[in-house]
């Protein structure tokens, strides 16, 4: 707590700022050619981009040093740009009347440079979804509009559960995005990536999303390898009063799933007050409840391409969603003692003629056969009820005309499912943050804080593999199974196919309609029976390191950051900044190497400058930057970026960019300090203490053929050698081009990338001890020197069509070479189809009140790499749409839509749930509403 108190301390320090006079003071309100609010608006002053948005009444008060004439423009998605020129000072108020206008490309973005800058000049690429889409989109919520977005792919584990990517190396822990909410990563601690918008922000209480695609380390820090997301709430002072939505659903049609259709409630609320000119606050908060999308994919992993394979027909059947049947043996490698047993038991020894007839025999009859112990399927093992809650008060302080100070906290929590090693089901998962901030247009600091505990979490492959050993042990069973199969075949004379059912039935102990079969004897326990759930509610409230399936996790970290612009003091636009960043990793020894009581510490350190500059009569915008970074446990990075943007022709409409930029990622604290066994393998963290603590220094250890960890093969020609690991970095180039064509109709947004990695991090798969009893199978991160390079393109198209009509799309492509190059057992986990498009149509204002949005989208087939699994994402489309209709005398929208419309069940990534149709009513209340 030293570190914290010391950090608050530093924010009083700076927390003042001496008033500035002002010689224009602006108050108006915004409003369309109807006289109603627009909410939202942009109104600022050019180059210096000093601005504010509208409230939820359109009104607006601009305040601006200098001399006359003042130019400002006010600008919002659907209407035409407004610029106006006041010739004199003083105060004025006015009112600006916009005219109806599809046209995009005058939106202000902060993410490519932490200044506002005009997205159309960006020197990066840039996506934005402002409020008044936010508003008309088809998806149940803004996190779900991420898919809109051109090249960025959104990975649904769960309906709480997702989690957005671009540029290629999708997985279902992205560690190579950073998710920042309102200046805050939103990362939990210990996971180190963001689950979705399951811990983020209130639907209502969001201004603007900005997504930023591929490199941007430059300014946000470790992690941001693919992209980075912003998501920003709405200034109390801006946005007041009382509003409140509530959304009905329904989902789980037809029963595909297995489960019955089911109810969806999503209730958010925000009520924001200014107490006085210097003070307001606002408090935010939402609730989610409904039954979650299965992942009920009962695909045979050891056969994935081969529909038909089952436990019926294949004794090595391991289910994708189905846990337990990762316990695998081969019965050609134990039937040498089983033999021996047998004959030993009949009283032979070795030697004798009857010893080798029968010890012989025994092994003529035993087939060189992999199988699998019978497992549970995961709709039986995780908890399906869905819940979200999160709450946010915030205090807004105007300590002057230009500093604003902010405190605010927060709290989340939540269920829901996930892939990682295995499937794990989070169960009052709860997450604290708080913040404190000071920012003036020339420099800004802030602290925060965030503290995780994983409730009733626990890992539902390693629940199902206990439940097995406590019913009955993995060497009993195999002893009855063996038997069984010796009765089969040496009594009955069943073929092979035949036996191998015959001898689960003995092991399992329950025959084909599930009755049992011997009552002396234990059976395995049937799904939802009074056992089975003794079972699962003992064994997964029992933590990992006593035995159980539960995680325990009480990590935390906290930052502190500042940035100072000297463009006001130099003349010229330089921007420093500075971080520090802390973990405490508080697992109590269950996943991570820390000891109960005795987490483990590590510090991060950044800086970075950026310089901008503008030449040629300002049409060429230039942007130098270059960041420095340490932690505790791995080697300094240094990232520079340069990038340009050149607006050419007459009108200045051809937007030009480039840039060459690198990028960086620590190894996550799990691919670091995890000592974590679920089941089949071991992951073991890339550190080298932590390799060593699992014998990869004094016992032999080789690498896996393929990218199966249990039924893989040892390649025992090579011996594995424990290194450190070190942080991965990308340099990436990009060229693109935006613009508004066609009498200002047409907006085109097209950029190709190509990035190359160094220092390249993914999984290998290990063994120790093969072809014996002592046989361990691992899995670590590691740092390769192999080459990868990926690239890939993106266009598009957004047409304004009359009487406010547009219609839009893009189609995105990505790919990746000198994956060929990687040895056994190693996966690149690229995870991202190559081609990729949206479709959308829509009018915000078809009549007076009425509004409609479709949006169709496609991806195409590709192969999923990761260690929960291997195998084909199946290609799919998908179609949302939504009405939207005002009653502005009660001061309420209503919204009827559907995502997934045609409820044509999708996946995203390998073992992730199963999405189907939602069906919504969405009512939103605003106080100010007209």
């Amino acid at each position: 707590m030293d570190q914290i108190r010391s950090l608050i301390l530093l924010l009083m320090v700076i927390g003042y700022t001496a008033a500035t006079g002002q010689d224009l003071t602006i108050r108006g309100r915004v409003v369309d050619t109807s006289k109603e609010p627009i909410i939202g608006a942009n109104v600022f002053f050019p180059k210096s981009f000093q601005g504010k948005a509208t409230d939820s009444n359109g009104a607006f008060t601009l305040k601006r040093n200098g001399e006359a004439p003042y130019i400002y423009v006010v600008s919002a998605v659907g209407f035409k740009t407004v610029q106006d020129t006041l010739l004199t000072g003083g105060i004025v108020e006015i009112e600006i009347v916009m005219e109806e206008d599809v046209l995009l490309g005058d939106e202000v973005v902060v993410s490519a440079s932490l200044v506002e800058e005009n997205i159309m000049r960006s020197t990066v690429s840039v996506e934005k979804i402002e409020l008044t889409q936010i508003e008309q989109m088809p998806q149940a919520n803004f996190y779900d509009a991420l898919s809109q977005l051109k090249g960025v792919d959104l990975n649904n584990q769960s309906m709480t559960f997702k989690i957005p990517n671009a540029r290629g190396f999708n997985s279902n822990t992205n560690f190579r995005f950073n998710q920042i909410v309102d200046g805050v990563n939103s990362q939990a601690p210990g996971l180190n990536f963001a689950a979705g918008n399951l811990f983020g922000i209130p639907h209502l209480d969001v201004e603007s999303v900005e997504f930023l695609s591929g490199a941007s380390s430059a300014l946000y820090g470790a992690g941001g390898m693919n992209g980075t997301l912003l998501i920003t709430g709405k200034d109390p002072f801006d946005y007041q009063g009382l509003s409140a939505s509530v959304q009905f659903g329904a989902l789980n049609f037809d029963n595909r799933s297995g489960v019955d259709a089911n109810g969806y409630l999503d209730f958010n609320w925000r009520y924001a007050e200014k107490l006085s000119d210097k003070l307001a606050y606002k408090f935010t908060g939402s609730y989610l409840t409904s039954r979650d999308w299965v992942a009920g994919d009962t695909r045979d992993k050891t056969a994935i391409n081969d529909p038909n394979s089952t436990r019926l027909n294949n004794p090595a059947y391991d289910g994708v969603n189905v846990y337990g049947d990762e316990t695998a043996v081969n019965l050609g490698l134990i039937a040498p003692a089983v033999a021996d047993g047998f004959a030993r038991s009949e009283g032979f020894e070795p030697g004798q003629p009857e010893y080798d007839s029968l010890f012989n025999g025994i092994l003529d009859i035993i087939p060189n056969q992999d199988i699998t112990r019978t497992g549970f399927n995961e709709s039986d093992l995780v908890n399906y009820d869905v819940e979200n809650l999160k709450a946010n008060l915030a205090l807004h302080y105007k300590v002057n005309d230009r500093t604003t100070a902010i405190l605010s906290g927060a709290y989340s929590e939540g269920q829901a499912v996930y892939s990682a090693q295995n499937r794990f089901s989070i169960s009052d998962f709860q997450l604290y943050n708080v913040k404190a901030e000071v920012s003036n247009p020339d420099y800004l600091v802030r602290l925060w804080y965030v503290k995780e505990d994983a409730g009733f979490t626990y890992d539902a492959g390693g629940t199902a593999a206990l439940i097995n050993e406590s019913w009955k042990s993995t060497e009993e069973w195999l002893g009855d199974y063996i038997t069984g199969y010796l009765v089969a075949t040496g009594q009955f004379g069943f073929d092979e196919g035949e036996s191998h059912i015959f001898a689960r039935n003995v092991a399992d102990n329950r025959d084909a309609n599930g009755n049992v079969i011997n009552p002396e004897r234990p059976a395995i326990p049937i799904a939802g029976s009074e056992e089975f759930n003794r079972l699962l509610s003992e064994i997964s409230s029992t933590p990992l390191n006593q035995g159980g399936g539960r995680v325990l996790d009480f990590s935390s970290m906290g930052q502190v950051e500042g940035h100072y612009n000297f463009s006001r003091l130099l003349n010229a636009d330089i921007l420093v900044g500075v971080q520090y960043r802390f973990f405490q990793v508080d697992s109590d020894g269950t996943i991570f190497v820390d000891e109960p009581g005795n987490p483990l510490n590590v510090n991060q350190y950044g800086a970075f400058i950026q310089y901008r500059e503008t030449f040629v009569d300002d049409r060429l915008k230039l942007n130098a930057s270059a960041r420095w970074d340490l932690d505790t446990n791995i080697d300094a990075e240094v990232t520079p970026r340069l990038s340009f943007s050149y607006s050419a022709g007459k009108s200045r409409n051809h937007h030009l960019r480039a840039s060459a930029q690198t990028a960086f990622r620590y190894p996550a604290l799990a691919d670091q300090w995890t000592n974590l066994n679920v089941g089949a393998i071991t992951v073991v963290g890339g550190q080298r203490s932590v390799q060593n603590d699992n014998g990869f220094n004094t016992i032999p250890t080789y690498p896996l053929i393929g990218d199966d960890p249990i039924f893989g093969l040892p390649d025992t020609t090579s011996v594995f050698q424990p290194s450190d690991i070190r942080s991965e970095t990308v340099f990436a180039l990009e060229f693109g081009y935006k613009s508004l064509i066609a009498e200002k109709k047409l907006l085109v947004d097209a950029s190709v990338f190509r990035n190359f990695y160094d220092r390249f991090q993914g999984n290998q798969l290990l063994v120790q001890n093969p072809f014996t009893a002592d046989e361990t199978r691992f899995q670590t991160a590691i740092t390769t020197d192999i080459n990868i390079v990926n690239w890939g393109w993106v266009l598009g198209l957004d047409y304004s069509l009359p009487s406010n009509f547009t219609v839009g799309g893009s189609v995105s492509y990505s790919t990746i070479e000198g994956s060929e190059d990687v040895g056994s057992g190693f996966q690149t986990n690229f995870n991202t189809p190559n081609y990729r498009f949206n479709v959308n149509f829509g009018n915000r204002k078809l009549i007076d009140q009425l509004g409609f949005n479709v949006n169709y989208r496609w991806q195409e087939s590709f192969l999923w790499q990761s260690s929960f699994g291997v195998g084909e994402v199946p290609a799919f489309g998908t179609l949302d749409a939504v009405l939207t209709y005002t009653l502005p005398s009660i001061k309420t929208r209503i919204k009827l839509g559907a995502a997934n419309l045609l409820n044509e069940y999708y996946t995203t990534s390998f073992g992730s749930a199963s999405v189907g149709g939602l069906y919504y009513v969405t009512l939103v209340f605003d106080q100010f509403m007209k």
